[in-house]
């Protein structure tokens, strides 16, 4: 008897003792020499979290690999494109930025539609004209332009960032990997979290680390608890950032609300422009002078041409143009395109606070620039996770569903075992 009760307290660890009506005798109920208590909410969890898995396994898996990859964009793109990223001379021959736009508009008579100042790794400018479909990268050490193609960027990681965002489905892949998203951060990693929790000291000794010497059935489980319970955090705000891409008027009216501000107005601006002609319009030279005026402090992200009357020019500054910890303030101003004023801003500062954190922190943390270059290299880790966790999840459950049955099955018994509860304490508790 005595070694029958070790055996219970080593195998079985989630029971509680209850008496019966007398107080003096302990009911257990004895089935293969196990003590089972059964949990009906942790079944009801189970499934939830095995059932969402296998449902959205694949898309997480896409979507986490493809993450990964492109945490290294800036490094990867500069190198695979160094001929058109990097400058061929070491020195700038133009004073300023006007000063350039004149030379192009002197030598290549064609008018420039977009300008994309260098930023992350990247030397050169991308500019593109009225009427063209390609980008085309400006040297500004020897005044050379080279045709790229019909995105800016690597074409690779443009297919990549297009599969991680939309699974090449258009709209549809959008919808799916911000529900995906939002499944994957509120249930899946709060019903593992749940399963994975050791409710006793026996259970604390394993769920923490890898028993890389254990039986296989045994290692896949363990892989799959001890690994998704270290990266829940990286997991759940790639998630979490992930689906804000798509709910993005959602998540800053929830944003708005736990911060207590009131969520920014937009302002229609109706104007009769029809006295205007197209020779009236602002040239590259004039906008850039404007661009002159404002922000001084920031960088230059981008510019927006217009050929209408009726259209709007658009400027874009940027904090830094490096790679570095910590929040990404971007501003966009709107001018008119004959008189320059200014139409609308876009500052992360005049922004309610919860649309502020969005815009500051939504793509830093999402691909784990936010801490610099260690969050980056855990974030790149941390985007294979899915698919590994999904491997494992299929093969606990393939293991469960279609396991063989012994042909030679242990003997069964059922009954109650009943022992006076002073004796039961000494042994067990």
């Amino acid at each position: 008897m005595d070694f029958y009760l070790g055996r219970l307290q080593q195998q079985f660890f989630h029971w509680q003792p209850s008496f019966d009506g007398t107080g003096n005798v302990y009911t257990l109920t004895v089935e293969n020499g196990l003590l089972r208590k059964r949990s009906y909410i942790k079944k009801g969890v189970r499934k939830v979290h095995l059932w969402l898995g296998l449902i959205s396994g694949l898309v997480l898996s896409i979507v986490g690999i493809t993450g990964s990859l492109y945490v290294f964009e800036p490094e990867i793109a500069a190198y695979l494109e160094r001929e058109l990223y990097l400058m061929e001379g070491n020195a700038v021959i133009f004073e300023n930025d006007a000063e350039l736009a004149a030379f192009l508009e002197n030598n290549y008579k064609q008018q420039v539609e977009s300008i994309q100042w260098p930023k992350r790794g990247r030397e050169t400018y991308i500019l593109k004209f009225f009427g063209d479909d390609h980008w085309y990268y400006f040297d500004q050490s020897n005044g050379k332009l080279t045709k790229g193609g019909l995105g800016t960027g690597n074409a690779i990681f443009n297919f990549i960032l297009n599969l991680h965002r939309t699974l090449t489905l258009g709209k549809a892949g959008q919808l799916i990997t911000g529900i995906v998203s939002i499944l994957f951060a509120f249930f899946m990693l709060s019903t593992g979290l749940y399963l994975w929790w050791p409710r006793t000291k026996t259970r604390k000794k394993i769920s923490f680390r890898i028993q890389w010497n254990a039986k296989p059935k045994i290692l896949n489980y363990n892989i799959h608890n001890v690994s998704g319970f270290y990266f829940f955090l990286p997991l759940f705000l790639m998630g979490l950032t992930g689906a804000g891409f798509y709910f993005s008027s959602e998540f800053k009216m929830v944003l708005n609300a736990l911060t207590f501000s009131v969520p920014s107005k937009k302002i229609e601006i109706v104007e009769d422009r029809s006295y205007y002609t197209k020779n009236d319009l602002m040239t590259l030279v004039a906008v850039l002078k404007e661009m002159d005026k404002y922000h001084t402090e920031f960088g230059r992200r981008n510019l927006w041409m217009t050929n209408r009357v009726d259209g709007d020019v658009s400027l874009g500054y940027q904090k830094r143009t490096d790679i570095y910890a910590g929040p990404d303030t971007r501003i966009f101003l709107t001018l008119h395109p004959v008189t320059g004023k200014v139409l609308r801003e876009y500052h992360p500062d005049t922004l309610p606070r919860g649309e502020a954190i969005m815009a500051k922190w939504l793509l830093q943390v999402h691909f784990g620039e936010f801490g610099g270059l260690f969050t980056r290299i855990l974030w790149f880790f941390a985007g294979f996770l899915p698919a590994l966790l999904t491997y494992t999840g299929v093969k606990i459950w393939m293991g469960r569903t279609f396991k063989k049955k012994n042909p030679n099955p242990p003997k069964r018994f059922f009954g109650k075992l009943k022992i006076p509860h002073k004796k039961l304490r000494s042994r067990l508790f």
